[in-house]
């Protein structure tokens, strides 16, 4: 993934969270695929629990799970203006969603 690529994403992700449409942190996206909304997931790190309880649970058939290659754990807490932010996820139904998928399709490692 592009220098680029890897910046605009990290822009898109911080007006979507100006916006109100980014959700942030592991509690928040597992209840919002509790309540059956379709996501984009994007994770910092792939060993981890929560990860794998995505990616074979009972919401797995309702997210797109990315972990997109540069992007660290500091440059996503960064363009949201928080700290300690591993994972962040969109409504799949939104633009955010779309754009960045778009980005991701010229780098990004999609995962499942």
């Amino acid at each position: 993934m592009s220098e680029e690529s890897i910046k605009a994403v990290l822009s898109v992700l911080g007006f979507a969270r100006r916006a109100g449409a980014l959700l942030i942190g592991q509690d928040i996206v597992k209840s919002s695929l509790a309540r059956s909304d379709s996501l984009l997931v994007l994770l910092t790190e792939t060993d981890s629990s929560f990860y794998r309880s995505l990616r074979k649970g009972r919401y797995a058939e309702k997210c797109l799970l990315f972990n997109p290659p540069g992007i660290t754990e500091i440059d996503l807490s960064a363009a949201i203006g928080l700290r300690n932010v591993k994972v962040v996820a969109l409504p799949l139904r939104g633009g955010f969603a779309q754009r960045i998928l778009q980005l991701l399709a010229e780098g990004g490692e999609y995962i499942e």
